[in-house]
């Protein structure tokens, strides 16, 4: 009796252990976990890879200028500071954009219009409301923590039929269409 269900639990095991660790495609392995509007980066082409780079060291350079300032600095300051990807590159081969920022109670949006072909990038922080309990989430790729302590949600988006979207804020980005980027699965 002891062997039969010792038999039957390592078919068990043998079975989840075949559907889930050794699955024959490592794409679908890695993307189990991610939502319908959520790609990985590294499954991007070289281009988009690039500009996800850029936008997470632009968002950095941001963050430390909000932390400092208190206010988010314009896209022209990041480019004349010489911010990725705000600044011109005159070694990049892809399309140009135009940045704008638009910010609206909590929220705050950077985002590139491409002059054509190619996607529209938004960078989507979440400022915690006033008056609201700290965020006691530990830091991440989605978590950022400012230097005054104050707790952001972060993420980068694209949406390739960004010239018929409106300029207006976005607070939903999957409700209007965008492919949120991760690095890893959530």
């Amino acid at each position: 009796m002891v062997v039969r269900m010792a038999i039957g639990i390592v078919v068990l095991v043998g079975f989840y252990l075949a559907n889930t660790v050794w699955n024959a495609d490592p794409r679908a392995a890695r993307a189990a976990g991610l939502l319908p509007f959520q790609k990985l980066v590294a499954d991007a082409p070289s281009n988009d890879q690039r500009m996800f780079r850029e936008l997470q060291e632009g968002l950095l350079e941001a963050e430390r200028l909000r932390g400092s300032t208190g206010a988010w600095p314009s896209p022209a300051a990041l480019a004349e500071a010489g911010i990725p990807p705000l600044a011109a590159d005159p070694t990049a081969k892809g399309p140009s954009y135009r940045w704008i920022l638009t910010r609206r109670g909590a929220f705050v949006n950077y985002r590139g219009t491409p002059a054509a072909g190619a996607p529209t990038w938004l960078l989507h922080v979440q400022e915690p409301l006033p008056g609201t309990l700290p965020d006691m989430a530990p830091e991440d790729e989605e978590h950022h923590r400012l230097s005054d302590g104050t707790m952001l949600h972060v993420s980068i988006w694209t949406h390739a039929d960004g010239e018929r979207l409106s300029p207006a804020l976005v607070q939903v980005p999957q409700a209007e269409g965008w492919t949120q980027w991760r690095i890893k699965t959530p």
